[in-house]
């Protein structure tokens, strides 16, 4: 089966942020590899905004970019939250390599203290469980050897495939939050934020799963705690049309995956050609998933609707798209939206699928 995506949104800025690409366009002689690593333990920071000659990209999941300039010499700029600004001259007269380190005074962080994942890891799901406790994964700048449960942490994260999802800690230090994996390899990372907004960024995670072909995987998150997002599907044929843009009229309508109905039948005529929503979270920063092993030709309306938060929203929504996941053909698209009211809803897009 072949896909066409039909995203009714401004696709190039889509197509920015499959390629990392922020700003103006890559134009030149030659090529400069880089890489932005934490400074002292050399770990990858994926998410970081390099600056060059009017050109900006972002670091990808393993901490590298790619830019392509012409000979001469410009100032490199690298920026990520809880870091020191860096600012570096570089030459280019050819193909160059460089690296962006990045200091910090906030905590080393052990990802290997984390429970039941390991580095070359093999799964057999498309969702792992990080879990563990923050007092055992932390410790002071330049004393690697000795864990601080003084440590004060306002945020952590974990960043998987560079994608960020954010992590409740309870009171005890303790943590456990779900996230989505990709067929094949994977890379997860933890980052954390002192209370006085100091990073500390971990090593790499590789883990791979091992999956049949996936059609199309749906991935919800936000950035708000006790808060409730909820994720929506619609199958459609072209003469249908989209469905109307409020969520009272969603109720009763047919070939809708929504939390009331995680199991539809009406998609098509196999379980394989129906998709799964794997759960509702009303508490927390999701992710909130939809699986669809087959998909059956047709349009599929992806909705978001904001259910309920705390006294003071907004909340940051993300959505992530994976199309033909355990292929050499996968496709990842992402987009994010502020979301600044209760019952508020958001049109992700369109995935038109067509057999043949």
């Amino acid at each position: 089966m072949t896909k066409r995506l039909v995203f009714l949104i401004a696709l190039s800025l889509v197509t920015a942020l499959i390629t990392g690409c922020l700003g103006g366009g890559q134009t030149g002689s030659y090529t400069l590899n880089g890489s932005v690593v934490e400074a002292g333990t050399g770990n990858p920071i994926s998410g970081a905004e390099v600056a060059i000659d009017s050109k900006a990209v972002a670091s990808d999941s393993a901490g590298n970019f790619v830019v392509k300039l012409g000979a001469g010499t410009y100032t490199l700029k690298v920026n990520a939250p809880g870091y020191a600004p860096y600012e570096a001259s570089i030459h280019i007269n050819g193909d160059t390599t460089t690296q962006a380190e990045l200091t910090t005074t906030g905590p080393v962080v052990h990802v290997e203290a984390l429970q039941d994942i390991t580095d070359g890891q093999v799964l057999e799901s498309a969702k792992v469980t990080i879990a563990g406790n923050i007092n055992d994964i932390l410790s002071v700048r330049g004393d690697v050897a000795s864990l601080n449960t003084a440590i004060t942490i306002t945020q952590l994260q974990a960043i998987v495939n560079g994608v960020t999802y954010e992590i409740e800690v309870e009171e005890d230090g303790s943590f456990e939050q779900e996230v989505p994996l990709d067929p094949g390899s994977n890379t997860i990372q933890l980052r954390v934020f002192d209370a006085d907004g100091n990073a500390g960024t971990s090593s790499i995670l590789r883990v791979t799963v091992s999956l049949p072909r996936i059609d199309l995987r749906v991935i919800l998150s936000w950035d708000t705690s006790h808060t409730d997002v909820d994720l929506h599907m619609f199958q459609r044929n072209a003469s249908e049309g989209n469905v109307p843009a409020s969520y009272d009229d969603w109720r009763n309508l047919d070939r809708h995956v929504w939390w009331p109905n995680k199991l539809p039948d009406d998609f098509g005529t196999t379980p394989d050609s129906n998709p799964i929503l794997d759960i509702d979270d009303i508490d927390g920063y999701g992710p909130e998933t939809i699986l669809l092993r087959e998909a059956a030709p047709g349009h599929y309306h992806i909705w978001v609707h904001f259910f309920s938060g705390p006294s003071n929203p907004p909340t940051n929504a993300t959505v992530r798209i994976v199309v033909n996941g355990g292929t050499d053909d996968a496709k990842v698209y992402e987009r994010s939206q502020t979301l600044d009211e209760e019952w508020e809803v958001w049109y992700v897009g369109t995935i038109e699928m067509h057999s043949g």
